[in-house]
């Protein structure tokens, strides 16, 4: 296995994850960085590698910062899968079609009142947003999934968001975790975060891992 960090490393969202394996290539996440809008601008609008040499994608979960870059991977010329859970692809069917919705109005807004030495494109359009649907593929909690020659995924209940998983990679000898975002225990609606099975390498959401996180019910 080899791993790449092509987002959210030393700076929160824009998550990104680029995996080879057995001569494929693969992403764990395909986020949107979200902050001021030329920054984000600067960072969303180009991959660091050709959209068509991506296999396949492992999606953690729906949020924008970890699926929000994925219609405009598809727009760049990937085909391959997006395996993901059930959940989070009925809730990637509204996101991303809002998240393109946004997009274009933005890009409007823009042309129209500030005026930019050239017009502004969307980063994608409903349209992209909707050719991205049928890539889904539903993978189950706690199923063993091929996604490629000599790899093979499992997923678990990360209790973050309804859908959200953690993933437990495996070629031969070697496994790796892919966190994405932990929820906490003790939440009245979210299951608890399942707990994983001993891995090789752990890729972890850090993002309040400096701070004491209470118990839900200590809140009340």
């Amino acid at each position: 296995m080899k791993l790449t960090f092509q987002g959210a490393a030393g700076t929160v969202t824009g998550s990104m994850h680029q995996l080879e394996a057995a001569g494929r290539k693969y992403l764990l996440d395909c986020g949107m960085y979200q902050g001021r809008r030329k920054e984000a601008e600067r960072r969303n609008r180009d991959f660091p590698f050709n959209a068509d040499s991506i296999d396949a994608v492992v999606l953690s979960h729906a949020h924008i910062d970890h699926s929000g870059r994925l219609p405009l991977l598809v727009k760049n010329g990937f085909h391959g899968p997006i395996y993901a859970t059930p959940a989070t692809i009925d809730l990637c069917q509204a996101m991303l079609r809002d998240t393109a919705r946004i997009a274009e109005s933005d890009a409007d807004f823009v042309n129209r009142h500030l005026h930019e030495a050239e017009p502004v494109e969307p980063l994608y359009t409903m349209q992209d947003a909707v050719a991205t649907m049928p890539l889904f593929r539903p993978v189950s909690y706690h199923v063993p999934t091929e996604i490629g020659l000599g790899l093979r995924m499992e997923s678990y209940d990360a209790g973050h968001i309804l859908g959200s998983a953690a993933v437990v990679l495996t070629e031969g000898g070697t496994r790796l975790a892919f966190s994405g975002d932990v929820g906490r225990p003790g939440l009245p609606i979210i299951r608890d975060p399942d707990a994983l099975p001993p891995v090789d390498y752990l890729i972890m959401e850090s993002t309040y891992g400096g701070r004491t996180r209470w118990q839900s019910w200590n809140r009340w």
